[in-house]
């Protein structure tokens, strides 16, 4: 019994000492501080412009509605950023400026017809964007009606290359951009002869012709290919409405060239 005893109190006596050793690894280091990513030199935002005019009796007689894209610079945006931003918002400045807004009323004020038909004139335009490889691919779609038979749609695009700082033809994606323009027509004519008789039928007589200038149309790059939109009254009637074409980048990556691929892409082209 005493001999258990002793054995305790030695055990007791030692708790102290290695409670009190210092840690050989050194005090807890603190984790590092996480910091906030800095923001990018440039954003996209859509601006939109908007008004609405009313007769004095409060019978609507116009409606517009714009949506435009812009580009804006941060403070840490260096001289190029700010020169490429200011080039690319003039050209959509021009855009907007290139819109009815009040003459809708100027011309809505002497239309008889609003009153009966309470059908106002309206004009609108709505906007989206995509960003792939050095490219900005901006699509606007225009919708007017100003009291004839019917509305008018329209879509057009813009191509802006970041590298350049500056707007450019759809078919510049391109190292040869006569090979791509080349390229790209076979393979909408190719889609358009799959069609059915009844709608090949439809298509104005000269569509070959306008189908080889679909640079000059509408043309949204997308994640996967290109999608060239030709409007009504560009290869068919209206009632037949706007006809898009996709091209996927896979059959076009040779007309593309290594430097057109690399950019677009961020891949060499396949030979």
């Amino acid at each position: 019994m005493t001999r258990m005893l002793s054995i305790m109190l030695a055990m007791a006596l030692c708790l102290p000492m290695v409670a009190c050793e210092p840690s050989l690894t050194g005090p807890a280091e603190e984790p590092p501080v996480q910091q906030d990513p800095p923001p990018p030199p440039y954003t996209f935002v859509v601006e939109n412009t908007a008004d609405k005019y009313s007769d004095t009796d409060g019978t609507m007689l116009a409606v517009y509605n714009y949506d435009i894209l812009r580009m804006q610079t941060s403070e840490s945006a260096g001289e190029d950023v700010i020169a490429k931003a200011a080039a690319f918002n003039e050209t959509m400045d021009g855009v907007l400026e290139s819109q009815l807004g009040d003459e809708l009323r100027e011309w809505a004020v002497y239309d008889e017809r609003i009153k009966e038909s309470k059908v106002y004139y309206t004009d609108e335009l709505t906007v989206q964007y995509t960003e792939v490889g050095s490219f900005v691919s901006v699509v606007y779609d225009s919708y007017s009606f100003t009291g004839g038979a019917h509305p008018t749609s329209h879509a057009f695009s813009y191509l802006f290359d970041m590298e350049k700082g500056t707007f450019v033809d759809p078919s510049e994606i391109a190292d040869d951009p006569e090979l791509l323009r080349a390229t790209v027509t076979d393979l909408i004519l190719d889609q358009i002869n799959g069609m059915d008789q009844e709608m090949r039928d439809g298509l104005f007589e000269n569509y070959p012709s306008v189908v080889s200038q679909w640079n000059n149309h509408c043309v949204e790059l997308r994640e996967e290919g290109l999608l060239v939109t030709f409007s009504a009254y560009d290869i068919g009637p209206y009632a037949m409405g706007a006809l898009g074409f996709d091209i996927p980048y896979t059959s076009i990556t040779g007309a593309l060239g290594e430097g057109g691929a690399d950019r677009l892409l961020g891949a060499p082209a396949e030979q």
